[in-house]
């Protein structure tokens, strides 16, 4: 794994919009369905950050 240095995270940013940009284009997303989209992967990847979300205000 690469050392995380601010030319490592500033690149990761900048993926990290493009490939929201693609979910728009693609799929008519807005802001917030990208959104739900970026916690639900973060969710998949450290099942505990479930605990500290409340899930049941993102619906409202």
């Amino acid at each position: 794994m690469q050392e995380w240095t601010g030319e490592f995270i500033e690149h990761s940013q900048r993926e990290l919009k493009a490939m929201v940009g693609d979910w728009k284009y693609d799929f008519g997303a807005d802001d917030r369905e990208c959104s739900m989209m970026l916690l639900w992967m973060a969710i998949k990847l450290n099942p505990d950050l479930a605990k500290q979300v409340d899930l049941d205000s993102l619906n409202s």
